[in-house]
């Protein structure tokens, strides 16, 4: 009897606990007591307060990006990419913070991915000359509005490119930007080889011209690419939301992307989701993601343990090549996304390194 009246006395404390978990707990044995506190605690368990307590005590202080002084000179760039190449790379990045301040005509650099470097810029007045004869050259305009004049085998190719769309300017193209309004962009810029000028016409030799990093010789002629802007707010137009489960197939995945354009080696596209995704990696190249509307968790399993960076709408995130990574929406996220097309694997196992 004396064990019954233990258990009730237990199970009467609990059904207190969770109906008013502020109230005064009864007074019971010192036993009973280390018990309750312990379905105190479990009773949290499954909130944001929880959590965060818990993320507190294991992670006292999650990595904050330092964008560092605007970049005007060439010093500054090579004192920000040693900077960039000694600090930490699973951080997400605030557009919008890394914009707030810039003052015209100068750039942010975020992190590297594959061939180029990912940043923001602003500038009202146009820009200069230059091709990146290293790859393409991704500028997805943020405000404003620009005239990109691209010079092909064929002649001048003008292309005007409002806030919201994307341009791709092929490797080893000349190119300069002339606003129509102040400009603020996301770029992905290729930095090997980089060549600016100031003459009129770049293709002819000429005082003006210099050369950022060294290169080798340039790829044949990009002629024939296309060279306009892409409207990213008009591909999401009437775009699926996927909800992902244990039981979605590839065909309902693939069905619910849209794809825009290419940057390399990386597929550019756009999707809407909610649900945990499973793993994946890319062992040929990093993955962009611009979260445009929501906040998606990404868990990335890093050489020291897995890493959880969360990036909100307006903030981009480089996930590096090799590395499993998967996706939880805060409930469902709309995203931007450059991911390399090559070769992606897949896992549903609970550890992808350590399949069952």
């Amino acid at each position: 009897m004396a064990k019954e009246k233990v258990i009730e006395d237990l199970n009467d404390a609990v059904d207190a606990l969770m109906t008013d978990p502020h109230a005064t707990p009864p007074r019971l044995s010192p036993q009973l007591t280390a018990l309750l506190r312990i379905a105190s605690d479990l009773r949290d368990l499954p909130s944001d307060a929880f959590r965060a307590r818990l993320k507190s005590a294991l992670v006292p202080e999650a990595a904050e990006p330092s964008y560092g002084p605007p970049l005007v000179t060439h010093e500054d760039i090579r004192a920000r990419l040693e900077a960039l190449a000694a600090g930490p790379r699973l951080v997400a990045h605030d557009v919008r913070a890394a914009l707030s301040d810039l003052p015209e005509m100068t750039m942010r650099f975020f992190a590297p991915l594959n061939r180029c470097m990912v940043g923001v810029s602003r500038f009202a007045g146009p820009s200069h000359w230059e091709r990146h004869p290293a790859g393409d050259e991704m500028l997805h305009i943020l405000e404003g509005e620009v005239e990109i004049t691209t010079l092909t085998d064929e002649g001048p190719v003008q292309s005007a490119a409002r806030a919201g769309s994307l341009f791709i300017c092929p490797r080893g193209l000349w190119h300069r930007l002339v606003p129509r309004s102040p400009v603020s962009l996301l770029f992905a810029t290729p930095g090997e080889g980089i060549e600016h000028s100031a003459a009129k016409d770049p293709r002819r030799p000429g005082r003006g011209r210099a050369s950022l990093y060294k290169g080798s010789g340039l790829p044949a002629s990009a002629a024939g690419a296309p060279l306009s802007a892409h409207d990213v707010d008009a591909t999401l137009n009437g775009l699926p939301e996927l909800t992902i489960t244990a039981s979605t197939t590839g065909a309902e995945a693939d069905a619910a992307v849209r794809t825009i354009t290419r940057l390399d080696q990386c597929m550019l596209g756009v999707m809407r989701y909610s649900g945990l995704t499973p793993w994946e990696r890319h062992p040929d190249g990093d993955e962009l993601l611009h979260v445009l509307d929501g906040e998606v968790d990404v868990t990335v399993l890093a050489e020291d343990g897995p890493a959880e960076v969360t990036v909100r709408a307006g903030s981009v995130f480089v996930c590096p090549r090799g590395l499993w990574h998967r996706q939880r929406p805060r409930p469902a996220v709309t995203m931007l996304f450059g991911t390399p097309s090559k070769t992606t694997e897949v896992s549903f196992a609970d550890d992808p390194r350590h399949p069952a």
